[in-house]
This record gives structure tokens, sequence and C-alpha cells, in this order.
């Protein structure tokens, strides 16, 4: 097990004390430090994949940690709740799949949407923040500096600016044993952390997913059109591309308080937004996946999401006035 302090309740003098010399809005969670071999042959770096193969000068990746280093890594990963009790319940609808007349094998089965009555929840989602790793030089056999930092720039302008940079400083302490604060001033993170919206017309799939990767060669370009042929099932008014920092989105539009979205970097999961549509889509992506459970629905890519998301939009869409149909092929009928 690491040999170093692996979290604060609150921030460290040090790092306090750093941010309020920083000039400027945007913040970069990063430190470095000596390592030495043996500390990483007896493992203590394994959860961000520097090994002894890995431990020479220039050599850098980046990496998501392993849940299993601790508290503020599998929160990364894997997200977490809180059950606001201190709040009055509202209506929440749950999805199952039944079989029909009791008989699955024969009749097929199908998703149905249940109502029930529950508090509201702070889910939040995982940050899957990267840790970068770049071993800079070997200053003494067997001794290397290394700089260890989070793929995220850090806004002081964002509401969720303490808690996000926070949890970063947490997660890097909790697998390097270092943590600290930089001005985001290297041309490679100088980038505000707010999206950017552009609105592209419903068309041709192809040419749609064309326009929505132009000039990002990192934006899958399958991963695009597979999810445009999925909101297209729909009839959405506008499609969107949302552009922000390391971030990258593509969703469709139905009405002003009906959007659904993914991010293509994560790719974990499909969100439908509700409310205050022009507003809430503004926020940087930290505060907008931390949205109260009653103005936004998780999807999680699990096995038979897809179905999830039709009977979702299905309820929203017959709200609005358009009644839909869910066939094999997710067929659409207006009445």
């Amino acid at each position: 097990m690491p040999a170093w302090k692996k979290s604060f309740r609150k921030l460290p003098p040090f790092v306090q004390g750093a941010l309020e010399a920083l000039e400027g809005t945007d913040v970069k969670v990063l430190s470095g430090k000596i390592v030495k071999s043996s500390e990483v042959s007896d493992g203590l770096y394994a959860s961000i994949g520097l090994t002894e193969e890995s431990l020479f000068q220039g050599s850098e990746w980046e990496t998501i940690p392993s849940p299993n280093a601790g508290k503020s890594s599998k929160r990364n990963v894997e997200g977490w709740v809180e059950v606001r009790k201190d709040l009055p319940k509202y209506t929440k609808y749950f999805y199952h799949d039944i079989q029909n007349f009791g008989d699955g094998s024969r009749y097929g089965w199908s998703t149905v949407a249940i109502p029930r009555e529950v508090y509201e929840r702070d889910e939040y989602p995982p940050y899957l923040f990267h840790v970068v790793v770049s071993v800079q030089e070997e200053i003494r056999p067997g001794e290397f500096t290394v700089v260890f930092s989070i793929d995220e720039v850090f806004s002081k302008d964002s509401s969720s600016f303490h808690d996000d940079s926070f949890f970063a400083i947490n997660l890097l302490q909790e697998v390097t044993g270092t943590c600290g604060v930089v001005r985001a001033e290297n041309p490679r993170f100088v980038f505000t952390s707010e999206i950017d919206w552009e609105l592209f017309p419903p068309g041709n799939i192809d040419e749609v997913a064309e326009a929505v990767a132009a000039g990002r060669s990192n934006i899958p370009i399958d991963t695009v059109k597979e999810r445009l042929e999925l909101f297209e099932k729909f009839e959405p008014k506008e499609y969107l591309r949302g552009l922000g920092g390391n971030d990258y989105y593509i969703g469709a539009k139905y009405a002003d308080d009906l959007v659904a979205f993914e991010n293509l970097k994560y790719g974990n999961a499909l969100y439908v937004l509700y409310a205050e549509w022009q507003e809430l889509s503004q926020r940087p992506r930290s505060e907008l996946l931390k949205l109260p459970s009653s103005k936004l629905d998780r999807i999680v890519h699990t096995v038979g999401w897809e179905g999830r998301f039709a009977v979702l939009m299905q309820r929203e869409l017959k709200e609005r006035g358009v009644r839909i149909r869910i066939g094999r092929n997710m067929r659409r009928r207006r009445r």
C-alpha cells in the first residue's frame, strides 16, 4: 500500500495558498516528485501504470486510475449517490423488461415504465479523470523526476470549481502521493471548461455526421453515426454538437425542454435533459452532470439501454402531444 497520505478533508494550506496566488481563471491540477525505481518495483504506482518498464526519460501516457486504488479512484470510475431525505419526494419512472403474456420465449418481452414516489437523489456521475504521467529525467541512478497531472482544466468562474478541483486534488494525491495546482498557461491546456453548443438541421445522416465531426479528428465518426441513427427514430428538430475543453458531445433537440446528448469522450451513458435547456446547456460538464435527478435522466450503456431510451422518449414525447408506437424497429407514428 502507498506510504503517503491518501486524501484531505479540506484543501491543504500549501494548495490553498497556491490557488490564491494564481492569476487568471483556468487552473491545472499538477505536481511533480522524485520517484525511486525501488518504489516502482514495490508497486506503489501500479494503479496508474507506472512500472519499471515505463520508468525512463521521455516516457509519457495517460490512464484512468484503477478503482481499487482507493475511495477517490473508485468514485472517479463508478460515481456515487447521496439520497436527499431533507427534500420532498417526487414521481420517478423506473423501467423494467417483462414477459408478454407470461411467456417471453413465445410472445417476446416488453419494456414498461413504473412510477414511484422517491426522494431526490444527488447522483454524481463518474468524473473519469485521467492521470497524465510524464517521466522527465534521471537525476541520480534509480531516481527520476516525474510530473503527474489531471487531464482537465478547472475554471474559477464555475460554481463547482471547489468541488471538482478538490476531487481532482484528492485523486492525484491518492495515486501518486503528491498534488498541487498551477496556472493553465501551457498552450496545450488553455481552454475554458464551458460547453459551446452548435446546432445542425436534420438531414442525411452521413452529411450531418461529417458536419458534427468536422475539424475534430478525435471524434469517433462511427459512434456519431450510431447515435444520430438512434436520435433520428424520434425525429428531432435539430442536432447538437457541444465542444468544451477536452469534452465533445453529440445530441438531439426535440423540444425546448427535451434534449438527449452523450459525451463522446467517455461514451458510458446517454443523458436526457428537461427544463431550462437554454441556461443549463451552457454549464461545464462537471456541473451539467450533477443536475438533480428530477431534471435529468442518465441511461447507462448496459444491455438493453436503447430500449430504455425508447420507452423514456415515448413517455416524454407523448406528454408533449406526440404519440409513439415502439415496434421491432422502434418506428414512430403521430396522431
